[in-house]
């Protein structure tokens, strides 16, 4: 793409769908290399585009990463203040959880191709993180779809896949907010019409009026609000199935996805491995 940023389509983005294409896979690699050209050069330049010094604050030794990028680039005040609202309509900003280490992922609740693949992933890691320990580690889901995902409909979604936990938040907010932080965080997204015949909500019953195409990224944030880690690509669930209801919700595209994911790829295990070596402790 011209601009991975961009939250809106151009000529580089026609066609873009979420769906299990050649086209779309070959698009993501190439998202993802113009994304790791753009941060690395943020990270590795001064404001004058100078080399910039040594931090104190380098990535700690860890374990080798065989997926994803490490990166380090501060989020600034402007982003970490945007206003979010959770499943229970609680205000919360990424400033607010300044201290803890965040694993952002991008879904939207009408998803039927990736995104309920995305949050078995998120709930897996959730368990792993409580089950190694580690209270100091959020995962946050944020939605691409602000007009339809309003926090009632994030709670009816989260309630799929069973107990509460509280290390896994959900958020949405206005279409600005969502925008912004999108644009910084670098993943693009835009509406599209539906797919003919229109899909049916699995919440409202109704037939969708229009679909959202997006990336698929996640990203690890350090306590002090860095970049510290990103890859992107089809989540791997290790044969675990989304909700019955999601599952049944799956596209065509959706149910290969699920089945035989084709790479790029990203799995638990890529999350848990860039975690250890973001926070310098072993996990699991």
């Amino acid at each position: 793409m011209a601009d991975h940023r961009s939250t809106s389509p151009g000529p580089a983005t026609a066609g873009w769908r979420r769906v299990r294409s050649a086209p779309l896979r070959r698009q993501q690699l190439a998202w993802a290399l113009s994304a790791v050209a753009v941060l690395v050069t943020a990270a590795c330049a001064g404001p004058t585009g100078s080399a910039a010094p040594a931090s104190s604050a380098a990535t700690p030794a860890g374990p080798a990463l065989i997926n994803g990028t490490t990166i380090d680039r501060a989020i600034p005040a402007s982003v970490l203040d945007l206003p979010f609202v959770d499943a229970a309509g609680r205000a919360v900003n990424l400033a607010s959880l300044h201290g803890r280490t965040l694993v952002v992922a991008d879904f939207l609740t009408t998803c039927q191709e990736i995104c309920p693949m995305t949050s078995v992933n998120v709930r897996d890691l959730a368990d792993a993180l409580i089950k190694a320990g580690q209270p100091s580690v959020t995962l946050l889901e944020i939605t691409v779809d602000p007009e339809r995902d309003d926090p009632s409909r994030l709670a009816a979604y989260r309630a799929l896949f069973g107990a509460p936990r509280p290390n896994w938040i959900m958020l949405t907010g206005t279409s600005s907010s969502v925008a912004a932080l999108w644009k910084f965080l670098g993943v693009g997204y835009f509406t599209t019409p539906p797919a003919s015949p229109a899909p049916t909500d699995w919440l409202s019953g109704r037939p969708l009026t229009y679909d959202v195409s997006h990336q698929n990224v996640v990203i690890v944030i350090d306590g002090q609000g860095h970049e510290r880690w990103l890859v992107t690509g089809t989540p791997a669930t290790n044969h675990e199935d989304p909700p019955p209801t999601l599952k049944s919700f799956l596209s065509q595209d959706g149910r290969q996805n699920l089945s035989s994911p084709e790479g790029p790829v990203w799995t638990t295990s890529d999350v848990l491995s860039a975690l250890a070596r973001v926070t310098g402790q072993p996990i699991g």
